[in-house]
């Protein structure tokens, strides 16, 4: 290492510069949650992620000073490799790594505060289909633990409303445009008792359905719902339902621990330390990626869809569901691990092999979301934080399980990279053909949301369990939900009841499991199990 690069050795050497292995294995650590790691850990093996690597490469930028993407995470997977990577980057020869200048915004006089692009396109999205329709609805379900006391409840609610402004939120119009204007509500709880009811479980889940299906108004709030439904003696459930507009899947782990902290302590209930947003690899940088990736645009599939798109996708929607096992679970992390990825990565696989089976097409593009929290410096913050970005994948016959995992795996940590042009201003620039009824670049939606898990009850206190529930009605017209559960994962496919019949989607739910069975069953080495280590804590973190 020469006295020239970006980590220098010398008199008066920080200790970072003067060991940057021993400070990188730091890094690791809190990235992964664990006590320590050695030298040769692999972040991934490790129980690493995508996600989990752009929190590690933001930290390695504060403390080196030079940019770092996830992609440098995934080719460099170990703090001695990383290292040597970041020895390499001579100063001058990367973007400085640093806080994104400010933007100068005008006092236009018009209400509330501009928002975030990802925000805008969504607000768009709803203006232009049925806003009034529950599809932009973000629901969980938790399972309560602990003797609950509804006005302390209540109080840690109202105490997370002042910690997150996203939760006080609402948007109104203003030429055209939207414009948020925080409020000084409250997060209102409703207490449904349905103890000594004589169908207790059937009356939970109708008012359940009735709740999920009463869509927010945007311009007039609150955004959020909160409903604890007192079950019997020992069992109470939190139903928690949020615009889409205000939260997103990583901010419904965020609520249900940041609560459940708040409960026992009011004094939780601060304001978040968020980190200053880093800079990105810039617009056109992002722009250019996706101009290689997406163009020539990919064709629409020839899904098996009963009549002509005439409505707006997921007006009306059923579900097909399967179980996933905690051993097939077990084998497809091992497998994503194999590829430096999470479980998402070989799921995204197999929906990618069901669909090239099903349709003959070998050009497969998918949608999904990237939570950019890091990037934003916005953590533990609750709001709107994801991007919708497309994965474009050649499934060919005969193409192996790992070369088509390696592929995932490497397009999704390059869609985190260029995560930051939001959806429409990516579709105004490649400028695609549209048909009516289809979304731009993909017709098929895929994610996976862990399950939610407080951890134990406190005595005096509560615990939460859970995660997101299946809507009556959706943005996409085929969406494959991959839901983890205390007893492994369930497929929740969300389709399109106009355009697909129920035989169908059971066919195609019945493919996916085929395909999954087939990847699991391909030949390929063994990889290194992770060393063993122990977790200071479990953490709850989306995956990919």
């Amino acid at each position: 290492m020469t006295s020239d690069t970006a980590l220098r050795l010398g008199d008066g050497a920080t200790p970072t510069e003067s060991d940057p292995t021993q400070r990188l294995c730091e890094l690791f650590a809190t990235a992964l949650e664990l006590d320590a790691v050695t030298p040769d850990t692999d972040f991934f093996l490790a129980g690493g992620h995508s996600l989990s690597a752009l929190t590690l490469a933001v930290a390695v930028e504060e403390a080196f000073g030079v940019r770092v993407r996830v992609r440098d995470v995934f080719d460099a997977a170990t703090p001695e490799l990383l290292a040597s990577r970041l020895a390499g980057l001579v100063p001058g020869a990367v973007e400085p790594a640093g806080p994104a200048p400010a933007r100068q915004r005008p006092d236009t006089g018009l209400p509330g505060a501009e928002v975030a692009e990802a925000t805008r396109w969504l607000w768009l999205e709803r203006q232009r289909g049925d806003g009034d329709s529950g599809a932009y609805t973000v629901p969980c379900l938790l399972d309560g633990e602990g003797a609950v006391d509804a006005d302390r409840l209540a109080a840690a609610l109202a105490g997370l409303a002042r910690r997150h402004p996203a939760l006080r939120t609402v948007f109104v119009e203003a030429q055209g445009e939207p414009r948020a204007v925080v409020t000084d509500d409250v997060l209102p709880l409703e207490v449904v008792d349905l103890r000594g009811h004589d169908a207790g479980d059937t009356r939970f889940d109708a008012l359940v359905d009735e709740r999920l299906a009463m869509p927010f108004d945007p311009s007039a709030g609150p955004l959020t719902r909160t409903t604890l439904f007192l079950r019997d003696d020992a069992r109470w459930s939190l139903l928690l339902l949020a615009d889409h507009l205000v939260c997103d899947g990583r901010s419904l782990e965020i609520l249900a621990t940041q609560l459940v902290a708040a409960y026992a302590d009011p004094a939780a209930a601060v304001a978040p330390q968020d980190r200053p947003a880093h800079r990105s690899s810039g617009q056109e940088a992002a722009l250019d990626h996706w101009r290689r990736v997406l163009l020539p645009p990919p064709a629409p599939l020839p899904l098996p869809v009963r009549g002509l798109r005439t409505e707006q996708a997921g007006s009306a929607t059923g579900i097909a569901v399967q179980e996933i096992g905690p051993d097939l679970l077990r084998r497809l992390t091992q497998l994503g691990r194999r590829h430096h990825a999470g479980p998402f990565v070989p799921l995204a696989a197999a929906v990618a092999r069901t669909l090239a089976a099903i349709t003959g097409s070998s050009d497969i593009c998918l949608g999904t979301p990237v939570d950019r929290r890091a990037r934003l410096g916005a953590d533990d913050a609750v709001g709107f934080h994801v991007a919708t970005v497309p994965l474009r994948l050649e499934v060919r016959d005969g193409t192996s399980a790992d070369d088509l995992v390696q592929q995932v795996a490497q397009r999704t940590m390059d869609a985190v990279d260029h995560s930051e042009v939001a959806f429409d201003t990516l579709v105004a620039a490649l400028a695609p053909p549209r048909s009516p009824g289809r979304m731009p670049f993909f017709d098929v939606w895929v994610a996976l949301y862990p399950r939610i898990d407080t951890g134990p009850c406190a005595p005096g206190g509560i615990a939460l369990r859970g995660g997101p529930i299946p809507l009556r009605v959706g943005m996409f017209e085929l969406s494959f939900q991959f839901v983890q559960h205390v007893d492994g994962m369930r497929l929740v496919l969300q389709y399109d009841t106009a355009r697909y019949a129920a035989d169908t989607a059971e066919r195609m739910v019945r493919r996916l499991g085929d395909e999954v069975a087939r990847l699991l069953g391909d030949p390929a080495e063994p990889g290194p199990e992770a060393a063993p280590a122990h977790r200071a804590f479990g953490g709850f973190r989306f995956d990919d």
